[in-house]
């Protein structure tokens, strides 16, 4: 703790020796030995109390951690849910809406020029789908 060698305890000595006096001295050592002792221990205390709370402050900082990365799960899993509803929605809408009916021949004609895509089968089979639409 103090650096202080043998020369330095030595002349303490003396000059406690010369002050107190030769009868007072032990008395006076005691004394200062109990106060000495006394203030290592708490000094102890002191130090496992600190680490004590180094430690729960750790401890905290891992729960802390923990929370926010489960708060960050639920926020993803409510940005997911969102998103899986407004895609639900969308899909009622376009299955109860006109989608599922079949689209009549001239507006037909008149967007397969544009998409220019699928085969002569396939236009064929279109047209009696919507002939018999038409009919009816």
């Amino acid at each position: 703790m103090f650096d202080i060698g043998f020369w330095e305890l030595t002349l303490i000595a003396v000059v406690a020796l010369l002050v107190v006096g030769p009868e007072e001295l032990p008395t006076l050592a005691r004394t200062t030995g109990r106060w000495i002792n006394k203030a290592r221990n708490f000094m102890g205390e002191m130090k496992n109390e600190l680490e004590s709370e180094v430690d729960r402050g750790k401890e905290l900082k891992e729960r802390i951690a923990e929370e926010s990365k489960i708060a960050e799960a639920h926020r993803t899993l409510s940005e997911t849910t969102r998103a899986v509803s407004a895609i639900k929605r969308d899909l009622d809408e376009v299955i109860s809406g006109d989608i599922l009916k079949p689209v009549p021949k001239a507006e037909r004609d008149r967007i397969e020029p544009e998409s220019g895509s699928g085969s002569a089968a396939d236009r064929q089979r279109n047209e009696a789908a919507s002939d018999t639409v038409d009919k009816k």
